[in-house]
């Protein structure tokens, strides 16, 4: 029960940074995260986060973030 009250939290948290975007890649990303990939647009990111979580490569857990030094370019970052 604990660790599902924790996914949902974490996932709320995920949703709450990616939906403002106004925090930086290193604070929004937070630690367990890796980069997967890199998109041309947020929707592309968003749907191969939601095709890897859904084939059980990664967890439902993904953030789509704007590359730093290319805005135009988004990260995809997975939690496995």
């Amino acid at each position: 029960m604990r660790r599902r009250i924790t996914t949902i939290a974490v996932t709320a948290v995920a949703a709450a940074a990616m939906a403002l975007g106004t925090a930086s890649t290193a604070s929004a990303v937070g630690g367990g995260y890796t980069i997967r990939g890199h998109y041309a647009s947020q929707a592309d990111c968003q749907a191969a986060g939601a095709a890897g979580a859904a084939a059980h490569i990664w967890s439902p857990l993904f953030i789509c973030k704007p590359f730093a030094a290319q805005p135009s370019v988004y990260e995809l970052w997975v939690r496995y």
